[in-house]
């Protein structure tokens, strides 16, 4: 008798093998094993592989995005907040269960240059992350926890580019004691200790000063 798919189960078990592999890396007979069901079953639940791949990218950034979320809503302080995704994000390969890379970064390597679709998650999570930093960032300036020399929305594109590209040197397998010192130089950034008088204006985004 085949295996029911339960819908739930086989998209995280499709993610994983996609976050292993990659799109290309991943064949249909893949799926089939890993899933535990025929091909027709995939098919009627998801379509074909690149929906079943699409589908896998956004259940990831959705768990992605509320997980910051989380963490920096359970944060004593917007400071303390930002530490933990930072962290959490840099330094996170040598803990059990974690998969190198990050699989919106593996998606944009691998795809984005020739699928909308998939620019278009990609974009989007990064959009959503630096969002949530920058809302962290603008109450840490107000509680003088973050620098205020750099505007919020540039320190937030900064902290997703460093963890982003810390996402891809995992592929190399770094130490943890690098990642871990990767980590704290890329938030001493934020620190308020060496800002410029009140009276200079912070740069933004559009490397202006406001």
């Amino acid at each position: 008798m085949a295996r029911k798919l339960i819908r739930e189960e086989a998209l995280e078990r499709a993610l994983r093998l996609f976050w292993c592999k990659g799109y290309n890396g991943t064949s249909m007979e893949m799926l089939t094993r890993e899933l535990g069901v025929e091909k027709p079953s995939i098919y009627a639940a998801f379509g074909n592989k690149r929906s079943l791949y699409l589908e896998a990218l956004l259940h990831y950034r959705t768990s992605m995005v509320r997980r910051v979320a989380e963490f920096l809503a359970s944060a004593p302080n917007p400071r303390a907040g930002i530490d933990r995704v930072v962290r959490f994000m840099m330094t996170s390969l040598y803990e059990p269960g974690v998969q190198e890379g990050c699989m919106v970064t593996n998606a944009a390597l691998e795809l984005a240059d020739q699928d909308p679709e998939v620019a278009a998650h990609v974009s989007t999570m990064l959009d959503e992350i630096a969002s949530l930093f920058e809302k962290a960032l603008v109450a840490g300036q107000k509680l003088g926890e973050v620098t205020t020399r750099v505007s919020a929305d540039l320190l937030a594109a900064y902290l997703v580019n460093t963890v982003e590209g810390a996402r891809i040197m995992e592929k190399t397998r770094p130490s943890k004691e690098k990642l871990q010192a990767l980590a704290q130089f890329s938030l001493s950034a934020l620190d308020p200790a060496f800002d410029a008088p009140h009276d200079e204006r912070p740069l933004n985004l559009r490397g202006e000063t406001t």
